[in-house]
């Protein structure tokens, strides 16, 4: 058995974690390969939760190869997070094990069935305990310095989960979050291992998908979704009936103050105020990293307002509650 060494980066930091994941997709089985922390300095939301799912699915994969990890023990932020006990390394916290301060949220990760299990127990929408997860997050972020900027956080973090809940068909989702002082922005990451954007709108027959970047570039449009749809004879009802909204209003409130990346399958999207890159990668379900500058405030007020009267006017369709208010 051969011995591969592979050095992890300094700055674990979005487009650079995904270049390294793609570094050693596709090993070859049967060696043993030595992942070298020694370098590592810095690691944000996104990739805590990519990388750990990546290292994971890694050795599950591939059962004859050896995987060992080495001079990790300086990466005490990363470890508190929940990140090497993730991917099955027995150091730190376990995700879910540490508490979440006024800065950060670690790794928690969700069992899909048993949140639809206790809604149904409760005789309520998955939406509403999802609700109870994005206000917690979004009062955590934004210290509830503001109430209007921490509704609409809290909006953009419903809708991310009830994407996961009600279309990836995936047992298990994880999040983490941060909130940088210094900057003054909010970092928060969601990852699912479901059926992936493309499959999940295939059962719409107004949709005609090639690939899985027309896929991404149809779920950011107003009134698009692989459930709700015109000409559809029973449509969906009720205040949390989703009529394809999140994902809209959510990228568009991010890339105005801040970031949207939105990745699934082999194709990911960034998108910013002053630009949009395509990044390819590989993943099996569906990921999102949104950055907002809370120094935006007023103007992500206007632009929440203007982008329910754009929403209305480009689909003729009367949004759910749930889909578009804060």
């Amino acid at each position: 058995m051969n011995e591969i060494i592979i050095e992890v980066p300094r700055y674990l930091i979005f487009e650079r974690t995904i270049d390294f994941i793609n570094s050693f997709k596709n090993l070859d089985s049967k060696n043993k390969y030595i992942f070298d922390f020694e370098k590592l300095k810095r690691i944000d939301p996104f990739s805590l939760l990519y990388l750990s799912s990546e290292l994971r699915t890694l050795k599950l994969d591939n059962p004859e190869s050896e995987f060992i990890a080495k001079n990790f023990q300086h990466c005490t932020y990363a470890a508190h997070m929940g990140f090497f006990q993730a991917f099955g390394l027995d150091y730190g916290k376990f995700p879910g094990e540490a508490k979440n301060n006024n800065r950060y949220i670690p790794i928690r990760l969700f069992n899909v069935p048993q949140i639809k299990e206790s809604a149904r127990d409760l005789m309520i929408h998955n939406g509403e305990i999802l609700e109870g997860y994005a206000k917690e997050i979004s009062e955590v972020l934004t210290q509830n310095y503001d109430k209007d900027l921490t509704e609409i956080l809290r909006y953009c973090l419903r809708e991310a989960l009830r994407n996961i809940v009600e279309h990836s068909n995936s047992n298990k989702f994880g999040f983490c979050a941060q909130y940088l002082p210094s900057l003054n922005v909010v970092s928060f990451a969601v990852l699912d291992r479901g059926i992936g954007i493309k499959k999940s709108l295939e059962d719409n027959p107004k949709l005609k998908l090639e690939s899985d970047l027309d896929a991404i570039r149809e779920s950011l449009k107003p009134g698009v979704s692989g459930k709700v749809y015109s000409g559809q004879k029973r449509k969906p009802k009720g205040d949390w009936a989703n009529s394809g909204y999140g994902l809209y209003m959510t990228s568009n409130i991010c890339k105005k103050g801040g970031s949207f990346f939105i990745a699934s399958g082999n194709k990911g999207v960034y998108l910013s105020s002053n630009d949009e890159k395509l990044l390819d990668l590989h993943i099996n379900g569906t990921s999102l990293n949104l950055t907002i500058n809370l120094n935006q405030k007023n103007n992500l007020n206007e632009l929440l307002r203007e982008l329910r009267e754009e929403a209305g006017k480009l689909t003729k369709i009367k949004a759910s509650k749930s889909s578009m208010n804060k």
